[in-house]
């Protein structure tokens, strides 16, 4: 947190105003946007998915953050829609909870702390990843739950297995971005920056 809350801090990244060291544990007193919810909450709200529209607002701010993380040396190693806040009068998104997050660094993991179920193929084959193509694995999945308001993958088989089916509702290019997303080769996704180039996000 402390690394992600210097002074060129991000708006999309919820702020550490404070901390003490504690006997036993480090108490931290964390900014606090109002109203807000999670956005799995948010999306429960609506129906269970979002537009694309407003995907797109969230999706760009999401990406936002993840580039400050990383320009940080932060890898948050557990992006999904419970980790982000949004605000619901203004829609601004927040990513909360480093919990499970390491230094961001060039050469592959051998340990996955956040949410299995939004881990890389990669780690579910040879035990090892490295964090740029996982983060963008995790931004294809939060994308597709966003839009779809459920899982692409049900279980580790189906997560090796890549095969991505979508609602009718959902647009080509947003198809097109997700499975850009998800390909089963890490080497062959998008990075954060080519994500921000594509033609979904850069529609009005």
């Amino acid at each position: 947190m402390m690394l992600v809350s210097h002074e060129s801090s991000c708006a999309n990244v919820l702020k550490l105003m404070d901390w003490f060291n504690g006997p036993n544990e480090y108490i931290m007193i964390l900014e606090r946007p109002d109203p807000c919810q999670d956005l799995f909450q948010f999306c429960d709200g609506k129906g269970g998915f979002l537009s694309e529209g407003v995907a797109r607002h969230v999706l760009v701010q999401v990406l936002r953050a993840l580039r400050h993380c990383r320009h940080s040396g932060v890898y948050h190693r557990d992006l999904k829609a419970e980790n982000l806040l949004i605000r619901t009068d203004t829609l601004e998104v927040k990513l909360i909870d480093f919990g499970c997050g390491d230094k961001w660094k060039d050469s592959p993991y051998v340990e996955y702390s956040g949410t299995e179920d939004f881990a890389p193929p990669e780690f579910f084959l040879s035990r090892e990843y490295l964090a740029g193509p996982a983060t963008v694995w995790s931004v294809g999945l939060t994308l597709y739950e966003l839009v779809c308001g459920y899982m692409p993958f049900r279980d580790k088989r189906a997560t090796i297995s890549g095969c991505l089916i979508f609602p009718s509702w959902v647009s080509p290019d947003c198809c097109s971005l997700i499975r850009q997303c998800l390909r089963r080769k890490a080497a062959d996704r998008l990075t954060l920056e080519q994500i921000e180039l594509h033609p979904w996000l850069q529609q009005n």
